[in-house]
């Protein structure tokens, strides 16, 4: 009987281990902050305000279920096999239809949530030291994805009305070679939840067309607004030079996965193929069970109680914030949107503060995780939609009690 040589194995091993030589994109992809933050909210006692998870009692479940068994009842197994790559042809009509009128079909590529509509933007758009614009703090999940790439980040600061004109200009000016995009949320920004004014939209899109800069504009939160529309998209706005990304993640599902970028055809024709490269296409069942709900009229009402239950859950947060905090804390009541963007006095540091959190019970995303270059680190980003009333007042409150700890040191 063969007995294995145990200083042999050993060697065998360490030698194994130089097969494996990964290329430079995973050193350079940083690690997502919220990602590791969801793995501990199911510790006992955890309240988590860390992803921007929607409100899961307000899935359409049973509109959903209807849908699934009325479709493969009426297509049967095409719903399982491979489809197009560009998707659900009905699914992209309606989108062109209601958000971007003038366009057609062909002009809108389907995707595996937004995420996959960013990486896709970033394979076609970034060479390695590439020059890209984006907004100071931005999304993390686009800094993540767009930093595989390994660009230049020229970050703008935003402010409650939006991008800084002016700085936006000095960077245009300045830069090395031309940027290859700016990327931005005009609309309720995560983490900030601030939006570009009418006069902000006009200037930046203008300045950009001018300067032969396109405009990757993210939408994922604009169908969130409480009470007044937000101003003209800067799709619409300039349709020539920007590109619009969607997602139905907020609206209806995440876990469905279905999001969307519309780009002009020669643009999307490019974008097909690399998408071909990456997974052939998304799943034509979920991209069904979202056409189905939103081509009816169910779709309308259930925006209208996305928006009454976030706006009375924004407002409750706010009182809870004002009851704790008073005026120590700069404060606007959200618009829309899933966020508060919590700036605390500049010596206290939110990267600590969030740990001292973590050990009592209290997850939150510290604002570091959103700046590219130099970060800010007395930001706080705080998730308002997914908890109940009384779990967002005892978080506040926990949230108060370290923020006081730390002023006492």
């Amino acid at each position: 009987m063969y007995k294995p040589n145990k200083k042999m194995s050993k060697l065998i091993l360490e030698n194994r281990s130089e097969i494996f030589r990964p290329s430079a994109r995973p050193g350079r992809t940083p690690a997502s902050v919220t990602r590791d933050i969801l793995k501990v909210i199911d510790t006992p006692g955890m309240i988590s305000f860390a992803g921007g998870l929607p409100d899961d009692s307000l899935f359409p479940i049973e509109d959903l279920k209807n849908i699934f068994e009325s479709s493969v009842s009426k297509k049967g197994a095409k719903l399982f096999q491979y489809s197009d790559t560009q998707g659900h042809s009905d699914l992209r009509a309606w989108l062109a239809d209601r958000y971007y009128p003038g366009s057609s079909a062909d002009e809108i590529l389907l995707t595996s949530g937004s995420q996959q509509a960013l990486d896709l933007l970033g394979r076609y758009f970034i060479e390695e030291g590439s020059p890209i614009l984006l907004e100071r703090p931005s999304y993390l999940g686009a800094i993540q994805v767009f930093s595989s790439y390994a660009p230049t980040f020229l970050g703008i600061n935003y402010g409650e009305e939006g991008p800084d004109i002016e700085e936006l200009k000095y960077a245009l000016k300045n830069s090395s070679e031309k940027p290859k995009f700016f990327y931005c949320i005009p609309d309720f920004q995560n983490p900030s939840a601030y939006s570009y004014s009418l006069e902000v939209r006009n200037s930046l899109s203008k300045l950009l067309l001018d300067s032969g800069v396109p405009i990757l504009e993210d939408t994922a939160y604009r169908e969130l607004y409480f009470k007044e529309q937000l101003p003209i998209s800067l799709c619409e706005l300039g349709p020539e030079h920007t590109i619009s990304i969607g997602t139905f993640s907020k609206t209806l599902s995440p876990g469905l996965r279905v999001g969307w970028i519309k780009a002009p055809k020669k643009i999307l024709k490019d974008l097909v193929v690399q998408k071909q490269s990456m997974d052939l296409h998304s799943p034509t069942l979920n991209q069904e069970l979202v056409y189905g709900f939103v081509s009816s009229s169910k779709y309308e009402e259930h925006l209208s109680l996305l928006r009454r239950t976030y706006q009375k859950k924004s407002e409750h947060t706010f009182a809870c914030l004002r009851k704790n905090f008073g005026e120590s804390l700069p404060l606007q009541i959200s618009k829309g949107g899933l966020f508060y963007w919590l700036e605390f006095p500049e010596e206290i540091n939110t990267d600590l503060l969030f740990q001292k959190c973590l050990e009592k019970g209290l997850a939150a995303v510290p604002g570091s995780s959103f700046f590219v270059g130099k970060p800010e680190r007395n930001h706080l980003r705080w998730n308002f939609s997914n908890a109940s009333e009384e779990e967002t007042k005892l978080g506040i409150e926990r949230l108060f009690a370290v923020y006081m700890e730390m002023t006492e040191v």
